[in-house]
């Protein structure tokens, strides 16, 4: 079986793959939970939860533009920091997007039973997880049109509720702008970082990116700067149409009830379908996302080796998108509240982003040749204030988040415990059958070569 993916991703899918999967589910789903936790101040809490992107970014635009490979994240932090380290890292992007998959899937099947009672949440939450994980084997370009297609009806209807509610601002909505206290605004703060969950992604998927040295970094700074309007503007109206202790008692589609109140009736089923659009472009990306991660691991021996195969008409690894699908159908059986699964996602990201960040520091001295190749350089100063800025943020992130949950906090920790254990007993394994995948991981496998080659 062939061992090569296609490189299909434009620009525009670039994008489009960044926007379905950081909007995604967040801002219809999680946001109503947010405002009943800080009130009015939920506009403020996430112009302050781009601050960790924008530093992620930083980086991510300095290793997509001289590491443009599958899983360029793991890849990286595996070669120019240890392999264990890689390991742990690539765990926690499995739990970051299981996790995401779990949130958009159970959103979806609420909304879609909000107007048919009578069908089961769960039965719908595990039918677009299947559903979009038959898209993702069908082909990259299939994936890529679905997305694009998702997005701009998404973001139409984002700017519609966006700019129209601007007119229908009630100014008592929005004081006081505190009302449950500092300490649970910072909290919202905290798990509002979920929301820029998905920039790392661009990088994940690297391999199959057209002139990714020049598209990842392009799509980085385009994402963040419609992200980041769209966040504030749909936020600011969001608190400002509808009182936020009422968003909290409706629950996931507050949204509605918010645009109910100054748009009319068909525009607002508009929004509706828009709001199964985010979910479903947030599944449609985590389902090629993990299965690229999944696939980075197989072909480093990580992972068992038969993972590493590539469908010889879609050229996709149908075996770990089909690993992706069954792990997302357990996690949705097994679902755990909105608030504990985007924490989750929150402890994932500093992880992931911490090593990253390092990796990329490191790698003028670990990898020169590459680093002279890359598009983006930055100056000594840069680099060094991009890696104490990310250290430092992704840090107190991690820190407040798990102050805040402990609970939440030690199960995630638990299972980063077990992914060490399965490392040493991978890594023991086979050094009996010959094989030292420490050594080997301190080179670049011949796929990865020949993916950088290609770029």
């Amino acid at each position: 079986m062939p061992e090569k993916l296609e490189r299909s991703l434009s620009l525009v899918g670039c994008v489009a793959i960044i926007v379905g999967l950081v909007i995604g589910a967040s801002i219809f789903v999680l946001i109503p939970t947010l405002a009943g936790m800080t009130g009015p101040s939920l506009c403020l809490a996430y112009v302050i939860s781009v601050v960790p992107a924008i530093f992620a970014a930083l980086y991510l635009m300095q290793l997509g533009g001289a590491l443009p490979v599958t899983g360029a994240n793991y890849v990286a932090v595996t070669r120019w920091i240890s392999p264990a380290a890689g390991v742990v890292m690539s765990l926690a992007g499995i739990i970051a997007m299981i996790s995401t998959n779990c949130i958009a899937a159970w959103g979806f099947g609420e909304y879609i039973v909000a107007y048919f009672p009578n069908i089961s949440v769960l039965g719908v939450a595990i039918g677009v997880v299947v559903l979009f994980g038959v898209i993702n084997w069908l082909g990259v370009k299939i994936f890529q049109w679905t997305q694009v297609l998702m997005v701009v009806l998404l973001l139409l209807a984002m700017f519609i509720f966006g700019i129209t509610g601007l007119f229908h601002i009630q100014p008592e909505f929005q004081a006081p702008l505190f009302p449950e206290g500092i300490g649970s605004f910072f909290l919202v703060v905290a798990i509002a970082t979920f929301s820029w969950a998905g920039f790392i992604a661009i990088t994940e998927v690297a391999g199959e990116v057209r002139n990714p040295k020049r598209n990842i970094p392009v799509a980085l700074i385009l994402s963040i700067v419609i992200i980041l309007i769209i966040y504030t503007l749909q936020t600011y109206v969001f608190t400002g149409t509808l009182l936020w202790s009422e968003a909290a008692e409706i629950g996931p589609a507050a949204v509605l009830a918010a645009a109910a109140n100054f748009l009319p009736e068909w525009v607002v089923a508009y929004i509706a379908i828009a709001a199964l659009l985010a979910m479903a472009t947030t599944i449609n990306s985590i389902m090629l996302l993990g299965a690229r991660e999944a696939f980075a691991l197989s072909r480093d021996q990580v992972m068992p080796s038969f993972f590493n195969r590539v469908h010889s008409r879609f050229k996709t690894p149908y075996l770990t998108i089909f690993l992706v699908t069954v792990l997302s159908v357990v996690g949705v059986i097994f679902a755990a509240g909105l608030e504990q699964y985007a924490l989750m996602v929150v402890f994932a990201l500093m992880i992931i982003q911490g090593f990253g960040a390092t990796a990329v520091w490191r790698m003028p001295k670990r990898a020169p040749d590459l680093y002279a190749k890359a598009l983006f350089q930055f100056t000594p100063f840069w680099r060094r204030f991009t890696w104490i800025g990310c250290l430092l943020t992704f840090s107190l992130i991690f820190l407040f988040g798990f102050l805040a949950d402990l609970t939440t906090g030690l199960v995630f920790c638990g299972i980063m415990l077990l992914g060490i254990v399965y490392w040493y007993w991978r890594k023991s394994y086979l050094q009996k059958r010959g094989i030292d995948i420490h050594k080997n991981l301190r080179s670049f496998s011949k796929e990865v070569i020949t993916e950088i080659e290609e770029s």
